[in-house]
Formats: structure tokens, C-alpha cells, sequence
């Protein structure tokens, strides 16, 4: 376990498709930028398979005047953005070009959004959205709500793992001035060695201790005195249930750890879950 404080990222990419549903992101994304002081890459990746595709007509199939075409388009949404910002328009598949883009670039934080409605667009996007959060190594914030102001109010899952660790520490360095909440939910260990005699209040006992040295071990939550919610059942069920239920700005959750919320999660209902959280999810792959 490390002793040093988190820092905030220093180049934040913003991957968009050019749709407006992207609007969102993009703002949360300037503000982010403008908050931590960060460099804002933007970037488009035009998809290879698609650029080639013979139903397209033919200027569409001409890399070079779809690039330009994106290049100028991006360049003018963000004339006005009070934030550094670098535009990159490139060809290939989504997740490896992004991949690459961010390595090159230094990018501490991946941000996008996420489709709906449009059936193409929840195929193309929400592809991608999954992708990213499982193979990156970079944290991914997904965006869903409008962004008025900073984050206010930020709740992350927690097994008390040194991996969960990790994924507070990286979403209290983008929210330092948030509220923070940590959300621990458990469940009663079914028939088996060392099961016998073990109830909710037992286990919620071991989660107090867990929690304390948890915290006590963290130095990003030093001044935080963060809140600790315990929930019984299973993780990914109740998370969403709270979020619900409470004024929650932004969920932190990583993808490993004992009881990782989205350990299990990732692959088959991954995309659901995360349409289940009516916020922006950052979702940190961890490494212990």
C-alpha cells in the first residue's frame, strides 16, 4: 500500500462519435478539464470498417475528406472552450485507437457517453462504453447527466480490497471537494466451513472493522470523514437501488476486487448495469 496522495489527471480524452448525445460528456469534460487544469485531447475515431463500406457514397468512403470533414467540425464546437484542448481525428477500431491516443498523450482520465434510444447508436457506442471498461488500464467515466457544476456528491462501492482502495483514491482525486460516500454491501456466506453461527450483525461488525482500517489507510480520506453505507445483499442489486433512492452526482466502481461491483458484471450485463445508475459512473480497472 502506497503512502502517497492521488493526483488529479493532468490530459483528460473526450471520445465522441459527433452525435449530440455526446454533448453531455463534452461538457463534463471541459469541466474537468478546467478544474484540474488539463490538457483536453478530443478525439473521433472513424471506423475503419465502416469508412470502407460500399453502401456508403463515395465521398464518404474518402478517409481524407471525412477526417478533414470531423477535424473542422470539432475545431469549431470547441473555439470557444477556456481549456486547452488538442483535436485528433484517426481511423481504425474505437477501443484500440483510443487506447493508443491516450497512452501517447499522458491521459489520466477516459471520458464518454453512452447511447439510448438511437439502435444503432446503443449498438456502435455501448460496444465500445464495455470495451473500454473492461481492457483500459486508464480510469473511464461514463456520462449521463447534465453537468451544472462540479461534482457534489460522489459514492463509491467498496470491498475495502486494496483494489478497491485504488478506485477511491483515483475518484477522490476528481472529486476532492465532493462529499464522499462509501457504499459496502455484503451478503451472508451460503452452507459451508466457518459459516456456521455467522449472521447480518456479524457480518456487519467484520464490515465496521474492515471499514476503519480502510479508511484509516487511505490518505485521500483523511480530511473526507466519509459516510459508510452497509447494505445486505448482493452488490450490483443494491448499489443501483440506493443511487435511486439518494442524491448521488457520481458512482465510483471498479472492476475487480473480492466483491468488485463489476467483477461479475462486465461482459453480459455490463451495458445494463450501467444503464441501471441514473449517474456518471467512473469505473476504475484494479490491479490488486
Amino acid at each position: 500500500m502506497g503512502s502517497s496522495v492521488q493526483n488529479p489527471p493532468r490530459a483528460i480524452l473526450f471520445a465522441t462519435d459527433l452525435s449530440a448525445r455526446c454533448d453531455r460528456a463534452l461538457d463534463r469534460a471541459v469541466l474537468l478539464a478546467r478544474q484540474h487544469q488539463a490538457k483536453l485531447v478530443v478525439l473521433h475515431v472513424l471506423e475503419s470498417g465502416l469508412v470502407d463500406s460500399l453502401t456508403l457514397p463515395t465521398w464518404r468512403r474518402n478517409v481524407k475528406d471525412q477526417q478533414k470533414l470531423a477535424q473542422e467540425r470539432l475545431t469549431r464546437d470547441l473555439q470557444d472552450v477556456d481549456v486547452q484542448v488538442e483535436v485528433v481525428v484517426e481511423t481504425g477500431k474505437p477501443v484500440d485507437v483510443i487506447e493508443k491516443v491516450a497512452q501517447a498523450h499522458g491521459v489520466g482520465l477516459i471520458v464518454s457517453g453512452i447511447a439510448r434510444d438511437e439502435t444503432l447508436g446503443r449498438i456502435v457506442l455501448g460496444t465500445t462504453v464495455e470495451k473500454l471498461v473492461r481492457q483500459s488500464d486508464i480510469p473511464v467515466l461514463v456520462v449521463k447527466s447534465r453537468s451544472h457544476r462540479p461534482y457534489a456528491t460522489v459514492l463509491a462501492a467498496t470491498d475495502f480490497s486494496e483494489g478497491s482502495r485504488q478506485s477511491v483514491r483515483i475518484g477522490r482525486a476528481l472529486a476532492p471537494e465532493a462529499s464522499l460516500s462509501l457504499f459496502h454491501a455484503f451478503d451472508i456466506p451460503t452452507r459451508g466451513a466457518g459459516s456456521e453461527g455467522v449472521n447480518s450483525e456479524i457480518l456487519q461488525e467484520r464490515a465496521e472493522a474492515k471499514a476503519a482500517e480502510f479508511i484509516a489507510g487511505t490518505p485521500e480520506l483523511a480530511n473526507a470523514k466519509p459516510e459508510v453505507i452497509y447494505e445486505l445483499g448482493q452488490p450490483d442489486v443494491k448499489l443501483p437501488a440506493y443511487v435511486l433512492k439518494h442524491p448521488v452526482d457520481l458512482v465510483v466502481a471498479g472492476t475487480h476486487g473480492a466483491t468488485g461491483i463489476l467483477r461479475t458484471a462486465l461482459g453480459s450485463v455490463a451495458e445494463g448495469l450501467l444503464a441501471s445508475l441514473p449517474t456518471d459512473v467512473l469505473v476504475v480497472r484494479q490491479r490488486g
